[in-house]
């Protein structure tokens, strides 16, 4: 009888080692394709970081600031990555009329994305109440001020960026390969 209890689990014990692995592969699987999603994003964050130097360059070069914004040139992604399904994205710009920076993260899960689109910038759609803003605002006072928002279009800041349909189209393939479904949505270029 303990025999026959034993040779009866032993199978159980196969299925159950047997879907723990399916399981574990699954998820490095979805892994490696946000890590795609977060790849893709990094990149072109280096090539409008590389086109707004240029653009500084010339500027400077010309004495002028010829459509130059000085709120984009003070503009610094401190971080951009994908964790546990969900896309982090850090910028800290200078403050315009008053001394001081604020840092402003913007928190959504990928799968609240539905849309890659292009107006003035790079954007990502979402549902209104999906897309949430942290906004800490440092004063050189010392004075900090935290406000919550939300809002539906995720800015990636990417401006100066050129004829980057192809951008649209690799996130939309390496969304669904990570199990998530996302449109071209208007595109303005």
């Amino acid at each position: 009888m303990i025999r026959l209890e034993i040779k009866e689990r032993l199978p159980m014990r196969k299925f159950g080692y047997t879907l723990l692995l399916l399981i574990i592969l699954q998820t490095n699987y979805a892994f490696a394709q946000t890590t795609t999603i977060n790849q893709i994003l990094n990149k072109s964050l280096e090539q409008e970081n590389k086109v707004r130097e240029i653009m500084r360059e010339e500027s400077e070069s010309l004495g002028n600031e010829v459509g130059w914004k000085e709120d984009l040139d003070s503009l610094e992604v401190t971080k951009l990555v994908v964790k546990c399904d969900t896309l982090y994205y850090t910028a800290k710009q200078k403050m315009l009329y008053q001394e001081g920076y604020y840092l402003e993260q913007q928190v959504v899960a990928l799968k609240d994305i539905t849309a890659v689109s292009k107006d003035i910038g790079l954007f990502l759609e979402t549902a209104y109440d999906k897309l949430k803003i942290i906004s800490n605002q440092y004063y050189s006072n010392g004075e900090v001020q935290k406000t919550i928002r939300y809002n539906n279009l995720f800015r990636t800041y990417f401006v100066s960026l050129r004829d980057i349909e192809y951008l649209a189209y690799d996130l939309i393939k390496a969304f669904k390969k990570a199990g998530y479904t996302i449109e071209k949505g208007s595109w303005y270029d």
